[in-house]
């Protein structure tokens, strides 16, 4: 009885975590989600990176967010577009539960993991929307094949893996955590839940508590920061923790203060984003302004502050004057 007790309340805390979640996405400024990022896959169900041939499951999760955006705006066309993402991806599901196959790598754990956090969140949030009727059967076929990814990344051998490869990145451990969370919650699997517990741990060990700043290869970065900020954030609401709740408030006012007057983020001493220091895809990596925005939106919902938002929309402001902006001849 006790055993049987215990489980309802477990579904019941996730059900409320999820519905918690959609209702502060529902507080965020409507004109303002534009700017949080989001892709609409093509008719392949590919976005990005993947458009020109299927590279990696990480790729796909700008999908993800676009779909959690249509559950906030109930556009049931849209979450059955980003759905394409979803079968997609999951077609490529190795029978191990990976996405990488001999002979044509598609990213090995820490690529699964992105997609993991995401597709879980993106689930989670659409399972408690108006919108579940019509998406039920779908949530019930792909719940499974997320399980099967999720155990798959946490063998052991994968979790050493994460724990080394990304231990100088702490946005990167959180995103590992949110995988095994995430998938946890929503498949009833403790155990995923203690693993993602483990890994915010590790991230944690990144955090400097003097001034909020989370370390990236040594030193602050004002894109990876809000994306730290983001995912512990995120963390947070499905599993309450009122000194990571702290941790957060610090975090988002260390990035806050990097927003300028004119919407600008500062890049002065970054160490891996702004400045020329890394390439990604062929080009040097910039600040992740929808991240940044996102980061500061979600913790003006979720707090009521509104320096947070008016940081977020002096971002959104800028970005609409380039939008603007007529192109060079």
């Amino acid at each position: 009885m006790k055993c049987a007790a215990s489980l309802l309340l477990i579904v019941w805390l996730t059900s409320a975590a999820a519905a918690q979640e959609l209702a502060l996405l529902r507080h965020i400024p409507s004109d303002a989600l534009h700017y949080t990022g989001g892709a609409r896959p093509d008719a392949h169900g590919m976005v990005a990176y993947n458009r020109d041939g299927f590279k990696s499951p990480e790729f796909q999760r700008g999908a993800m967010h676009y779909l959690i955006i249509a559950v906030v705006r109930n556009d049931e066309q849209a979450v059955a577009s980003a759905w394409r993402a979803i079968d997609a991806t999951f077609d490529r599901q190795q029978p191990e539960g990976g996405f990488s196959r001999p002979g044509a790598p598609c990213g090995g754990p820490s690529a699964a993991a992105f997609w993991l956090s995401s597709v879980s969140e993106a689930v989670l949030v659409l399972r408690e929307s108006p919108l579940e009727p019509k998406f039920r059967e779908r949530i019930a076929q792909v719940i499974p094949k997320i399980h099967k990814a999720a155990r798959w990344l946490a063998q052991p051998r994968y979790q050493k893996r994460l724990a080394e490869e990304d231990a100088d990145a702490p946005n990167r451990l959180l995103f590992d955590a949110l995988a095994f969370g995430l998938s946890g919650v929503l498949t009833d699997d403790a155990e995923l839940q203690r693993i993602g517990r483990r890994f915010v741990d590790l991230a944690m060990t990144r955090y400097r508590p003097d001034d909020g700043v989370f370390l990236e290869r040594g030193g602050s970065d004002s894109s990876y920061q809000a994306v730290a900020a983001l995912k512990l954030q995120v963390w947070t609401l499905y599993f309450p923790d009122k000194k990571l709740s702290e941790a957060v408030d610090l975090a988002v006012r260390w990035e806050r203060d990097r927003v300028g007057p004119d919407g600008q983020v500062d890049v002065s001493g970054n160490t891996r984003t702004g400045l020329g220091q890394e390439r990604w895809m062929g080009h040097d990596k910039s600040v992740n302004l929808s991240e940044v925005t996102f980061c500061l939106l979600w913790h003006a919902a979720a707090t009521g502050d509104q320096q947070s938002l008016a940081a977020a929309r002096r971002i959104q402001q800028h970005r609409q004057q380039i939008e603007r902006k007529p192109m060079s001849p």
